[in-house]
C-alpha cells in the first residue's frame, strides 16, 4: 500500500524537489521567484538554495536578472555538476537512448534500428544503449524507460504490444535495475511524452491534458489535475482501441471499428497511394496535401480522429489536446480543423475553448519523456540519495 503520511524528511525532499523543478523547467530563476511560486518564506528558500548549492545541484550565475525597481536579484541556475538521467525508448523496430541534464538538454543520444525476434535481442540492444550513455562518466541519478504498450506500469512489464514480433511479458524494469543498480522508472511511451510536454513543453501551463500520437499504432497520454493517470492494476490509458464504428472492421484486438484501424499511418499511407497512384511516404504526402485526393483522404482521417477525441474529451473535460509523432507533419490547417470541430461539438464547458497543438518536442516527445520520468522522480522527492 502506498504510504499516506509524511514525515519531516519527506517534507524536506518534497520542498527541495519542488524548488529543483521550478528552476530546472525555467519557471523560476531567483530566490524571490521561488518564494513566490512555492509560498515558502524567503529565509526558508535561501536555506534550501544554499544547501542545494553546497550539494552541487544549483549555483549562482553572473548573469543579472533585469528588475525595474530595487536590487537586482541574483540568478540561480542548475549546476553542471548536478546528476544526469538516462532515458530509453523501446519501439516496435527501434530503440533509442539519451543522456540529459536537469534542464532536459541532450548530452548524448544514440539509436538502434532492428526488427527484434526475441526478448533477448531486444534487451541486448537496450543494454548496449545504456552502456553507451554511461561512457560519458557523468553522475547518473536514474534511468527512465518508455515503451510501446500495453504495459503494466506497477510491475514494470511490457505486456503484449501488437506488431512486436511476438515478444511479450518482458520484465524490463527488473532486468535493468538488476544489471545497473540505478533507480529505474517505467511507463507507456505516450504517458512519458505527456509528462515531457507538461514539464518542459506545450503543456507547462495546464493541469489537465490529453496527448494523442499517431504512427503505426495510436496511443495517448493523459494528465488530470497535474498527474498522469493509471489504473489501480498499473495499466496506462489507451485511445487506439476506442471504437468509432461498432459495425466497422474487426481490429487485431478483437473489437470492431477501433480508431487505430482508420487513422494509423500505414493505413493512411496505403490509402493515399491508392488514391493518387504515387509511391510516396507518409511525410512526402504531407508536403502535397493541396492535391484534392490527398486532402480528401486526410480530411477523413482528421474527422475520424476528432470523433474519438470527442468521446474522451466529454469524459475528461481536459484543458489541452496535443498531437504527436506523425501528426507533427500535418499542415496546420488539419490541426485547426481538429480544434474547431472539438470545440464545436464537445458537450461541456462551451465557454472554454480547448486549444489543439502539436507537441513541442515533435517526434522526440516520447524519448525525452523517458528521461523526464527519471527527472520527475527527483522533482517529487523520490530519490532521497540526491538530497542527502
Amino acid at each position: 500500500m502506498k504510504k499516506l503520511g509524511r514525515n519531516k524528511d519527506d517534507q524536506k525532499r518534497s520542498n527541495w524537489g519542488l524548488v529543483l523543478m521550478l528552476l530546472a523547467t525555467g519557471r523560476c530563476s531567483s530566490r524571490i521567484d521561488l518564494s513566490k511560486a512555492t509560498g515558502l518564506t524567503k529565509p526558508t528558500i535561501s536555506q534550501i538554495v544554499g544547501e542545494m548549492i553546497n550539494q552541487n545541484l544549483m549555483e549562482e550565475s553572473d548573469e543579472e536578472i533585469l528588475s525595474e525597481v530595487g536590487r537586482r536579484p541574483t540568478k540561480i541556475v542548475i549546476s553542471p555538476k548536478a546528476p544526469k538521467v538516462i532515458g530509453v525508448l523501446i519501439d516496435r523496430s527501434s530503440c533509442a537512448a539519451v543522456l540529459c541534464d536537469l534542464n532536459l538538454r541532450v548530452l548524448k543520444r544514440e539509436e538502434v534500428r532492428k526488427e527484434w525476434c526475441t526478448e533477448e535481442e531486444l534487451m541486448e540492444s537496450v543494454y548496449h544503449l545504456v552502456d553507451r550513455m554511461l561512457e560519458v562518466r557523468e553522475k547518473v541519478a536514474a534511468i527512465g524507460i518508455a515503451s510501446v504498450g500495453p504495459v503494466n506500469v506497477s510491475e514494470g512489464i511490457i505486456v503484449n504490444p501488437f506488431y512486436f514480433h511476438g515478444i511479450h511479458d518482458v520484465k524490463v524494469r527488473k532486468l535493468i535495475e538488476e544489471r545497473y543498480g540505478y533507480p529505474v522508472f517505467f511507463d507507456h511511451d505516450n504517458q512519458c511524452a505527456v509528462l515531457a510536454e507538461s514539464l518542459y513543453g506545450n503543456g507547462r501551463n495546464y493541469q489537465d491534458m490529453l496527448l494523442v500520437s499517431i504512427s503505426r499504432g495510436v496511443g495517448c497520454g493523459i494528465i488530470v489535475q497535474g498527474h498522469r493517470i493509471h489504473s489501480s492494476y498499473g495499466y496506462a490509458p489507451e485511445i487506439g482501441h476506442v471504437s468509432i464504428d461498432h459495425n466497422g472492421e474487426i481490429c487485431a484486438c478483437g473489437n470492431r471499428g477501433c480508431l487505430e484501424i482508420y487513422v494509423n499511418s500505414l493505413r493512411i499511407e496505403e490509402k493515399l497511394r491508392e488514391a493518387t497512384g504515387k509511391n510516396l511516404t507518409y511525410a512526402e504526402f504531407m508536403e502535397i496535401t493541396e492535391e484534392a485526393e490527398v486532402d480528401r483522404v486526410m480530411l477523413e482521417c482528421v474527422d475520424n480522429l476528432t470523433s474519438a477525441l470527442l468521446s474522451v474529451i466529454n469524459i475528461l473535460n481536459t484543458q489541452l489536446i496535443l498531437l504527436g509523432l506523425d501528426c507533427c507533419s500535418w499542415p496546420d490547417r488539419y490541426i485547426s480543423r481538429v480544434e474547431q470541430e472539438v470545440n464545436r461539438l464537445k458537450f461541456g464547458n462551451k465557454n472554454i475553448r480547448i486549444p489543439v497543438k502539436k507537441t513541442f518536442f515533435m517526434r522526440d516527445s516520447q524519448l525525452l519523456g523517458a528521461a523526464c520520468h527519471g527527472l520527475n522522480a527527483m522533482f517529487n522527492g523520490d530519490l532521497p540519495e540526491i538530497f542527502s
